[in-house]
């Protein structure tokens, strides 16, 4: 039908006719009967046309759109990443343009395009609309309190908890009765479990609206969680003086006793530190002196073994036993030799004991009966790294005739 009209509009044409109102009346009657037989898929067979939207396609139809385009970004895309095309910046331009609107009309459009953002959870770029129409100065308070009360709001899902109670300050005194802004600054003390800041928010918002059930539950919250928050200080204040004072009882005992230490952290210092206590050794890390119910000092203690590079680690030895008690525990009769000593050398009666005398350069030889307090009190002994050690030797062997040899 529509190719015989243009026939006829052609040979009209070209014989210098005018159309008359008549064939003017039934070409439109023509293709208003054609476009509906189109319609209900009489001409092409039925179906929709193909480059009709449908419920599977939309989306990829909105994304062809150059305005709709930056806000269909894949999920996990950079927020701002979709192309700016020519259309979209050129109509940002004229909506958000100085020089063709007011302070007012600018900042109203920075924040539907913030509230935009907002909705499609682009948090960030809502902050910087908000902020970029706060920056417009606009006369309309009420308008600048709802940008900071949006902003904070924006800051609350990036958990920016500061910021947000910052924005709800600003909106209170744009707009003293905001209530939205005291509820959403009394969420964010709750973030930060600030509980006197919380507490002040919700008597701010009870002085507006004294029924509200919400700010009062919050409220006996705020309390609540303060005095455990003081008692757990006040127990933790206690621990630490109680261990402040065990450390200092334990200073005196040392100093009590004769005990050197080694050099303070405080170079040519002869007072005693806590410093001086920590273990350094790697065996004997989370280890340190201490006393026991009966005011006894209880040393971590390294046996060094050097003919094999070993060593053992003795996590409690206290300043009463004899070296002796320890090492039959380790090499007595019956007990399993070390994995090391191949050679089964390690024997109780063999063994022998040393300390270096590190001014002198001196093995210092220490009976078995001997008390570790006897040792440590010795002038010649000094306590390094927190950690007492000494050295055990077979008595007899190649090996510790070669080793004493190199101190004589």
């Amino acid at each position: 039908m529509a190719e015989e009209w243009r026939q006829k509009a052609l040979e009209k044409k070209q014989k210098g006719e005018a159309w008359t109102d008549e064939e003017r009346a039934a070409l439109a009657r023509s293709l208003d009967e054609e476009l509906d037989k189109k319609l209900e898929g009489g001409s092409s067979g039925g179906g929709r046309p193909k480059d009709c939207w449908t419920e599977d396609n939309w989306k990829e139809q909105m994304a062809e759109h150059p305005l709709f385009s930056p806000y269909l970004q894949e999920e996990g895309a950079v927020e701002g990443e979709a192309a700016i095309n020519p259309l979209s910046e050129g109509l940002a331009q004229l909506k958000f343009d100085p020089d063709h609107n007011t302070p007012l009309e600018v900042a109203t459009s920075y924040k539907e395009e913030g509230n935009l953002q907002f909705k499609y959870k682009k948090y960030r770029l809502a902050v910087a609309n908000y902020s970029e129409g706060l920056k417009q100065k606009c006369p309309d308070q009420d308008l600048n309190a709802q940008l900071h009360n949006n902003r904070a709001a924006a800051h609350w899902h990036l958990g920016n908890y500061r910021s947000v109670i910052k924005d709800c300050e600003k909106a209170l005194e744009l707009k003293p009765d905001y209530t939205k802004a005291i509820k959403r600054a009394v969420d964010s003390t709750l973030k930060l479990k600030s509980w006197d800041e919380m507490f002040a928010w919700c008597e701010r918002g009870l002085q507006q609206d004294p029924a509200n059930a919400e700010l009062k539950t919050l409220r006996l919250q705020a309390v609540k969680e303060k005095k455990l928050l003081e008692r757990d200080n006040r127990k933790k204040m206690r621990e630490v003086n109680k261990k402040k004072d065990e450390e200092e009882s334990i200073l005196n005992v040392i100093k009590n006793r004769g005990v050197r230490l080694g050099t303070s952290h405080i170079k040519g210092s002869a007072t005693l530190t806590l410093q001086d206590l920590e273990a350094h050794h790697p065996a004997a890390q989370g280890a340190r002196v201490h006393l026991n119910e009966r005011s006894e000092l209880v040393w971590p203690v390294i046996l060094l073994y050097p003919e094999y590079q070993e060593s053992d680690f003795i996590r409690e030895f206290t300043e009463s036993d004899c070296f002796g008690d320890h090492l039959e525990a380790m090499f007595g009769e019956g007990v399993p030799p070390a994995p090391w000593d191949t050679e089964h050398k390690y024997q109780l009666h063999a063994l022998r004991i040393f300390f270096e005398d590190k001014e002198k350069e001196k093995l210092c030889s220490v009976d078995h009966s001997n008390t570790l307090s006897q040792v440590l009190s010795d002038p010649r002994y000094c306590v390094l790294g927190g950690t007492p050690s000494f050295i055990v030797l077979v008595s007899g062997t190649k090996f510790m005739k070669e080793f004493v040899s190199k101190y004589n």
